[in-house]
């Protein structure tokens, strides 16, 4: 039994030892890359994205002219208006009071004015006497258009036609001069509002184009600047910034908060094909061509397009990346020549 153990041993070794050396799915070491194929990795000027929010073209806050209580809410949120409606009514009894009042007096002051201008034709009153009765009546004329216009102020009506989009207050409450009641956003259209850095204020101007993105930039739109405030505010240091958007179309909701995208206002970024990233673990990088050989450089990547990878370090521009490198290229392989492939970049969609 031993000796058929002592010549068993040295065949089970040569065994192991010649599986060792064809292991299946080893993977040959190339020392010569030959011809490869490579692309230059493209500069990208950034674009900044600016938060921004999606407002109705036309919004009015409205507010009485008058202090009183509210004596009823007409409508809530979401409910659609029209131009002329009325909205809110505020407690009117004494409004109601002084009207009654200012119209009686008017009602007076007319007849004594007739009275007199009849008197002053046959010789009965003196002309100062009429005077003085044309001046009370001009002021009880007044007095009652004053009160007319009172009424008036008792209720809010809907400016043009839209959709209550806040409302802040209930019957029973107190209104006040000033303070909204409700707010009704317009049904023409909406814009963006944006509040830019103080250190954009004079590279943005009314016409240029811009692109709005929806978070997380599923969606994406074409818009203009339309307005620019030249006043820069000294708390937040930013200024105001509005652009409509090119189509009238899928448009966000107002209300929406979205980013305003301007080119070439951000930071450069280089991009590589998607194919010519090779990973070990973690790592990721890219093999470039140089001095006839091709060398391993370790990168950061960033966002992803369908066939780019963004390099936020690790890669100059313009570098010759190898497309899809064989498996077995090893850093410092010799190239005998380079094949270029042209390769169109868009960072369009990119995440």
């Amino acid at each position: 039994m031993n000796r058929y153990m002592m010549l068993l041993l040295p065949m089970l070794v040569a065994s192991v030892s010649a599986c060792a050396s064809e292991e299946p799915g080893e993977v040959k070491t190339l020392e010569s890359a030959g011809t490869v194929g490579v692309s230059a990795a493209a500069h990208l000027q950034g674009a900044s994205q600016i938060p921004a929010r999606v407002v109705a073209r036309e919004t009015a806050n409205l507010a009485t002219r008058t202090s009183g209580t509210i004596e009823s809410v007409l409508v809530g949120i979401g409910s659609p208006v029209r131009q002329g409606q009325v909205l809110v009514r505020l407690e009117a009894s004494g409004v109601e009071s002084a009207v009654a009042r200012a119209e009686a007096q008017a009602v007076v002051a007319q007849r004594t004015y007739d009275r007199l201008s009849n008197l002053e034709r046959d010789g009965a009153a003196t002309r100062q006497e009429l005077d003085q009765a044309e001046a009370a009546l001009r002021t009880a004329e007044a007095m009652r258009d004053e009160a007319h216009a009172a009424r008036e102020y008792v209720t809010l009506r809907a400016p043009f036609d839209g959709t209550v989009s806040a409302r802040f207050a209930d019957p029973g409450d107190l209104a006040v001069p000033g303070r909204p009641v409700l707010v009704v956003s317009g049904t023409g259209g909406v814009k963006v509002e944006a509040d830019l850095p103080a250190a954009m204020a004079e590279s943005v101007a009314n016409g240029e184009r811009v692109t709005v993105v929806e978070p997380p930039g599923s969606r994406r739109w074409p818009a203009t600047v339309r307005r620019v405030v030249p006043v820069i505010d000294l708390a937040s240091h930013r200024f105001r910034v509005e652009a409509t958007f090119d189509s009238a179309e899928d448009l966000p909701v107002a209300g929406s908060y979205v980013r305003l995208e301007i080119a070439g206002r951000g930071a450069s970024s280089v991009w590589v094909p998607s194919d010519a990233i090779v990973r070990r673990g973690q790592l990721s990088g890219v093999y470039v061509v140089a001095d006839d050989a091709v060398r391993l450089r370790w990168i950061r990547t960033g966002r992803r397009t369908a066939d780019a990878v963004e390099v936020l370090a690790g890669l100059a521009e313009g570098s010759l990346v190898v497309r899809s490198p064989d498996p077995g290229l090893v850093d410092g392989a010799e190239v005998d020549g380079t094949n270029e492939i042209e390769w169109l970049f868009t960072s369009e969609g990119a995440r």
